[in-house]
This record gives C-alpha cells, structure tokens and sequence, in this order.
C-alpha cells in the first residue's frame, strides 16, 4: 500500500467506516435527531449541525487546495457556517459531509505523490500560514477524528440532560 492508499484507507475508516479507535465520524452522527444537532449543552460552545457543517467545510477546502494548490482563504463565518432550521436541512448537512468526504476521496486517488513536499499557502481568519500537502492530507482524517470525540461526548451531555 503506497503512501495515498494508507491516507485514503484512514479517511474512509475515520469518517464512515471501522475506525481502529473506535466509532467513525459518521457512525457519530448517525441517529442523532435535529433537535439533538441543535441543541447547545455547552453555553457557547459549538452544536453537533455547526460541528459537521465546520468538518464538511474542512474537507472541501482542502479538495480545492488539491486541485488549485492553494488553500482558499478562510474567514471565521465560513469555517462555522450557520445551522438550518428543518429535519430536512439536518438530513442535507449530513449529506453533504459524505459528498465533501467523496469528492476529497476522489481528488486524493487521482494526486501525484510528487505535490507532498511542495508548500500549500493561504490564510486562516487574514493570518497567513503555510504547511506542506502531506501535512494538510493526513491532518483532515486527524480533525474529523477529533470533532467525532466532541460530538460523542455533546451527545452524552445530552442523554444525561434529558434523564
């Protein structure tokens, strides 16, 4: 297995499949109900729909800095977009992070190995950073892993709440 089909392999186990670690992103988030996506058991803290959203952000990002190999610049209301308000805006939202985490899947099979040195720039709310492709690569499967730890333990905060 060569060094795109190991980051293939864990992006598909880490967002929807069997995760060595435990419960992928998306086996998460499925049964979780509008009104828990929405709700908000930390004061000012993020929602499970603004968590998915931020992730299926994150994921088409970095497939556009793949095919124009320069991450767009990112302002804060983009990287946390607003949460619908229906059962079906809820159902789209998740639909949209598996097209996000597909499309990223697809522009990862066709890379050139060549572009994981090569540096990606842009900026992150005007501060400007740089990181190599490899980096960025393997780090979208490490974010989904870690917001799918926040959404674990949001829904439990939840359960508890409501007993």
């Amino acid at each position: 297995m060569n060094e795109i089909e190991l980051i293939v392999d864990m992006l598909m186990q880490t967002f929807d499949g069997r995760a060595w670690h435990g419960p992928s992103f998306m086996s998460v988030v499925n049964g979780v109900t509008k009104a828990q996506a929405s709700g908000r058991p930390v004061e000012k803290g993020h929602t499970i729909w603004e968590i998915v959203s931020h992730c299926s952000y994150w994921m088409d990002a970095v497939t556009k800095a793949l095919h124009s190999q320069r991450m767009p610049d990112i302002k804060t209301d983009e990287d946390w977009p607003k949460m619908g308000k229906t059962e079906q805006d809820w159902i789209k939202t998740q639909e949209v992070a598996r097209k996000a985490c597909n499309e990223l899947t697809h522009s990862l099979k066709n890379l050139d190995k060549d572009i994981f040195t090569q540096k990606v720039h842009g900026s992150y709310n005007g501060e400007p950073y740089s990181t190599t492709y490899r980096r960025m690569i393997h780090g979208i499967s490490d974010h989904n892993t870690y917001h799918s730890g926040q959404i674990a333990i949001l829904k439990k905060m939840m359960q508890t709440q409501n007993r």
